[in-house]
């Protein structure tokens, strides 16, 4: 063949192929929704450290009315170290059902199952101050780890199955962000003229479930991961080229990731 026409079928070939488009709208949304997951993570780290005074004096508070004398040093050191520590026991027994969970329900659907975890562990360190505030803190430090175990696998998982080819290396970087700004934030709300001071320590310990409401009401407007759509459907034995029409914006995903 005439190589003229060998290049005019090599051009056509090209331009029949595929091209995966940017960052759409729907994509944006969900990785936006995603990475405030990784926010709540990082915030949680952070949060702690500013208010430890403030901690301390009503952990002694609550101990006194409770037994009548206050709290011996070691005791009141002990309380304080298992209020920070226990965060990463929650995050350590969590975290191998990571895969198990996105398994089962899918990355989105295990997303919106892990933030009752966020809401239940924000809602416990908000009330401290009306209840034994050790044990609430220690429990709510407890389920914010738990949750923030879960949210360490299930975030990168997500934002990486969605992400285009092209784009997942930019977009992976964005959970680490989060993470970092969470802490930054939880930093400069712990100042003292902010919101680390006596009264409004419950706020600073419960302002998580800011982002964990707002993850839950953008999450049923996410897609589920293209992969795990794929796992199913081929479990089932269907075909992957015959995913019906009415998977929308997901059947979208998964041809701009490259899939079908």
């Amino acid at each position: 063949m005439p190589s003229g026409f060998q290049q005019i079928q090599t051009d056509e070939e090209d331009d029949a192929e595929p091209r995966e488009p940017g960052l759409t709208p729907t994509l944006a949304l969900s990785v936006f929704t995603a990475v405030l997951g990784s926010l709540q993570f990082g915030y949680h780290i952070g949060v702690i450290n500013a208010p430890q005074k403030v901690l301390e004096a009503e952990y002694n508070a609550t101990w006194l009315r409770r037994w009548g004398v206050p709290p011996a040093p070691a005791t009141l050191s002990t309380l304080w170290a298992l209020s920070v520590a226990i965060f990463s026991v929650g995050g350590m027994a969590a975290s191998p059902a990571v895969g198990l969970l996105a398994d089962c329900l899918g990355r989105q659907r295990a997303l919106i199952a892990s933030n009752g975890l966020a809401l239940a562990g924000g809602a416990l360190l908000g009330l401290a101050k009306l209840g034994p505030c050790d044990v609430l803190v220690v429990l709510g430090r407890c389920l914010v780890g738990a949750y923030s175990g879960l949210a360490s696998g299930l975030v990168p998982m997500y934002v990486g199955e969605i992400a285009p080819t092209r784009l997942r290396g930019a977009l992976g970087t964005l959970h680490q962000l989060a993470v970092v700004l969470g802490i930054l934030l939880a930093q400069v709300l712990g100042l003292e003229a902010l919101l680390g001071g006596p009264g409004r320590w419950p706020l600073l310990l419960a302002l998580g479930l800011g982002p964990a409401a707002l993850q839950l009401l953008l999450l049923p407007f996410c897609p589920e991961s293209p992969r795990y759509l794929l796992a199913v459907r081929r479990h089932q034995g269907r075909s992957r080229h015959t995913l019906p029409a009415a998977l929308g914006h997901q059947r979208d995903l998964l041809l701009l990731d490259g899939h079908l």
